[in-house]
């Protein structure tokens, strides 16, 4: 190879250093003492290593090393969650799936969140929610529903019933908002707060829904009635949920309430409603904690030793006469007289007394009497889904006959053509305006398709089936 500088080709190499440079201009040549190290016989020894070891001069094992790092994860994410001693049983659940051997990664994390759910559930000795464990875990929250489910299926667990009142209470006492209210307030509000969460589990307010929508509905609902400032935005930030969520909650407990005292005999039950329920909760609640402590003994009612008779505060309230009493004035010998009437205060009603604020099994709850047996909000939204659909089938039917049959036009009346369809406070005429749905069922009904099964609402696979087939 030429010099670079000079192009000449004359080259002496160095005795001390081993480099070559050229003999016209005196320029080092770069890499020309390099000498492979070639591997043989007389070459250098290298370094061996075992499968299994985590690399050159460690003597711990890669599965070793495994679950170490496994169970120190377990026992930070069961510290972070407040478990205390069941760390243990959560790590036998653990060794149990993954017969010993644990794991590492982003799955492993999720798999003992799902185990430290299953864990509380199973016990029923505290309460846990998902949103929870989703903070401490980092995962997404289908993501941790389906492991659990894959979790209570691979071992076979019953999951208790989940405390709804445990839940209140925990929000209640960690609360900064009720940071500042006395003892004796404080502790009124949780028993009321726990009353009506077993009167929602009793309403089916919560069947299918996530809870803590429904505790921060209830939680704010009862700081009204005790004069406790709380916004339901601020309880909904500290909590972390939806706000449109924790306010539909809130007006369905309102028209519960609504309908209890309606139900349960009020004399002013015709001016309670869902605007003006809070000034009238303080009694209502009152009163159906009365009623709910309540024994039935055959056909007879007994009122236990610590309730009050439902019939006989009203009759009190009814029967208290004015008292009067008389200014005297001294240029005149006739005295003014001013009237009032003395009624029972709705804080003396409230006796926190009843089995309903503290926790019960479902059984129990549905057993009690609170003034009100409603159904889930679900079923009577489908049932009257049904209703609609079954008077717009009929409708269709008639629109159908009379294009069909023109003749017999004046056998059908108007009023059976222009059918009024109830939804909410809005009424339609029927023969004066039709939607896509009474189209689509105009549709599946000439197609001869069942009545029973348009009721069902699945337009799309009744049309894939018998429409477009």
């Amino acid at each position: 190879m030429p010099c670079k500088r000079c192009n000449g080709t004359d080259f002496q190499r160095d005795e001390a250093t081993g480099n070559s440079f050229c003999c016209g201009c005196g320029t080092l040549q770069e890499y020309d003492n390099y000498e492979a190290q070639l591997g043989g016989l007389k070459g250098p020894q290298g370094t061996y290593i075992r499968v299994g070891t985590t690399g050159t001069g460690s003597t711990l094992a890669y599965r070793d090393k495994k679950i170490f790092d496994a169970g120190n994860l377990i026992d930070d994410i069961s510290e972070r969650l407040q478990l205390g001693d069941k760390s243990e049983e959560v790590k036998r659940m653990i060794g149990k799936i993954t017969d010993g051997e644990l794991g590492r990664g982003e799955w492993f994390s999720v798999l003992i969140g799902a185990c430290c759910y299953a864990v509380v559930r199973k016990e029923g000795s505290g309460v846990l929610t998902m949103d929870e464990i989703v903070n401490v875990v980092g995962c997404d929250l289908h993501q941790l529903g389906s492991m659990c489910k894959r979790v209570v299926e691979y071992l076979g667990i019953e999951l208790g019933e989940f405390d709804l009142v445990g839940l209140f209470v925990k929000t209640a006492s960690s609360s900064p908002r009720l940071s500042g209210l006395d003892g004796k307030k404080k502790e009124r509000v949780v028993k009321q707060g726990g009353f009506l969460m077993n009167c929602s589990l009793k309403w089916f307010l919560s069947t299918g829904r996530r809870p803590m929508p429904l505790v921060v509905a209830v939680l704010s609902f009862v700081c009204q009635v005790n004069g406790v400032k709380c916004k339901i935005d601020d309880l909904a930030r500290d909590c972390e949920v939806s706000l449109g969520t924790c306010k539909l909650r809130y007006k369905e407990l309102l028209e519960r309430l609504v309908k209890v005292a309606k139900e349960i005999g009020l004399p002013w039950a015709g001016d309670v409603n869902v605007k003006n329920v809070v000034k009238h909760s303080g009694t209502l609640i009152g009163l159906m904690e009365a009623k709910s402590m309540r024994k039935k003994r055959g056909d007879e009612l007994v009122i236990s030793s610590d309730g009050v008779c439902l019939k006989e505060i009203v009759r009190d309230c009814l029967r208290q006469e004015a008292m009067y009493c008389y200014d005297d004035d001294d240029d005149d010998d006739e005295g003014e007289r001013s009237s009032f009437l003395q009624m029972v205060s709705c804080d003396d009603w409230w006796k926190g007394k009843s089995k309903m604020s503290q926790r019960l099994k479902l059984k129990e709850v549905l057993e009690k009497d609170v003034g009100l047996d409603d159904l889930p909000v679900s079923f009577i939204k489908g049932c009257d889904a049904v209703e609609r659909r079954r008077e717009k089938i009929k409708a269709a039917k008639l629109r159908i006959g009379a294009v069909q049959d023109p003749c017999d036009d004046d056998k059908v009346s108007g009023r059976e053509l222009s059918l009024e369809i109830g939804d909410g406070k809005k009424k339609r005429k029927r023969g004066c305006e039709i939607d896509w749905e009474d189209l689509v069922i105009q549709t599946l009904v000439l197609h001869n398709v069942k009545d029973e099964e348009i009721q069902k609402g699945h337009y799309n696979a009744l049309l894939g089936l018998h429409v477009f087939n």
